[in-house]
């Protein structure tokens, strides 16, 4: 499933909070804020959208600590 997290941290462009859109194997919403309430990290598919192409593609793997995660939106795969 596709979700939108928004990290309470900046982001490489100087932006206060850093979004991130990742790929977790779960069913739902509330499967994926329980892996994150039971792991310190959790490893997500992370996905770009391409500037050129303006198609998403995956980036790969990235670790997100929960401590710094504000927000979670569910997205349309």
């Amino acid at each position: 499933m596709r979700f939108a997290i928004t990290l309470n941290m900046p982001s490489h462009k100087g932006n206060l909070v850093h979004q991130v859109v990742g790929d977790y194997p779960v069913n739902s919403l509330e499967d994926f804020l329980d892996e994150l309430a039971e792991c310190e990290f959790i490893i997500v598919d992370e996905i770009y959208k391409d500037d050129i192409t303006k198609e998403s593609r995956v980036n790969g793997p990235i670790g997100i600590n929960r401590l710094f995660v504000g927000k979670v939106k569910a997205l349309r795969d």
